[in-house]
């Protein structure tokens, strides 16, 4: 008879070098004794086909990894939530880790719980109604945070082949029928990589990564829902559409492909943004959206700024603090 699995985690996979994938995998050891898990590791169509031998040679019967054409980490993790049998789901990316004391502590609460999502390093803790929550707070937007119940994932599924797939996924989740928490400290270690998708520099991939913001909204605006949900969804569209302009104006160099992307935004009505109180942030930039070309000029502004700050126009931001990694130790689960 199969163990029951309680924990699945799916790492996606592309040109990530084994040394740094060895890192994100042996982070994950500690669970062995600890609770019924497995991870999966889905090598996007790497050019190198040497995910699947390393993840062999590790001879931790707890991982599994497969090959498979590229499908952007969206199709990637699609694949892993199809092989995967654990009750609760959480993705990793490969280039990043867990970290012990914290994720012992969430696993603690998640078995105790037993929500249907349990999200890590958000602003305020929570416990309720998923939905509500997405009408009053911002959200994560990063598929990382979550633990999910397989059976209140039901059949969604991520976009393939887009950049900022989590933005539609997450979004989604919050809208089912769900009972939340929220946790504001973290188990979750972002790395900062020059060469990773939302930092590299390349102008067309930063035109696709746009062209791909307006497919999320599109996607969701497309969603036939009822009140209260539609009243959250429309929160959520003008916090992605506020984060859009931002990260336009931090990203974009060429004004053309600044008025091009801001067209589309126009189109999708959410440029300028809705005279909405989403918070000070969403206020600010709701104000420069109304005045002509303001967010032309700010864009080199914004650059300026981050680069006299960072040293880099791409803000390090981490989601883990190095304290965590000191943190102290809470009591094991019990098998």
């Amino acid at each position: 008879m199969n163990e029951k699995i309680e924990l699945s985690i799916i790492i996606p996979c592309y040109d990530v070098p084994v040394s740094t994938l060895r890192q994100c995998v042996e982070s994950m050891t500690f669970l062995d004794g600890v609770l019924p898990y497995e991870v999966w590791v889905i090598d996007d169509g790497s050019q190198k086909n040497q995910v699947v031998p390393f993840i062999e040679s590790l001879g931790n019967t707890h991982f599994h990894a497969v090959r498979q054409q590229n499908m952007g980490p969206g199709g990637a993790r699609n694949t892993g939530i199809g092989l995967s049998r654990g009750e609760y789901i959480t993705f990793v990316d490969a280039d990043d880790y867990i970290l012990y004391g914290p994720y012992i502590e969430m696993l603690n609460l998640l078995m105790q719980k037993r929500p249907d999502i349990l999200c890590q390093g958000c602003l305020y803790s929570y416990e309720g109604n998923a939905t509500r929550f997405m009408m009053e707070y911002d959200i994560s937007p990063s598929c990382c945070s979550y633990f999910i119940r397989r059976q209140t994932l039901g059949e969604l599924r991520f976009t393939p082949y887009i950049f900022h797939e989590d933005e539609e996924f997450c979004t989604k989740l919050h809208l089912l029928r769900a009972h939340l928490i929220t946790l504001t400290y973290s188990a979750y270690f972002y790395r900062y990589r020059a060469d990773s998708i939302t930092h590299n520099t390349d102008d067309e991939v930063i035109r696709k990564r746009f062209r791909d913001y307006l497919t999320v909204i599109h996607n969701l605006q497309s969603m036939h829902i009822m009140e209260p949900h539609q009243r959250a969804l429309v929160r959520r569209l003008d916090i992605i559409a506020m984060c859009y302009i931002i990260t336009l104006m931090r990203d974009m160099s060429d004004f053309r492909d600044i008025e091009a992307s801001l067209q589309g935004l126009r189109q999708a009505g959410l440029y300028p943004l809705p005279f909405r109180w989403h918070g000070l942030r969403y206020f600010m930039v709701m104000i420069v959206s109304r005045i002509p070309w303001l967010t032309h000029i700010l864009s080199p502004l914004t650059k300026l700024a981050l680069k006299l700050r960072y040293g880099t126009t791409k803000k390090r931001a981490f989601t883990a603090h190095a304290d965590l990694v000191n943190a102290d130790e809470p009591e094991v689960l019990s098998q």
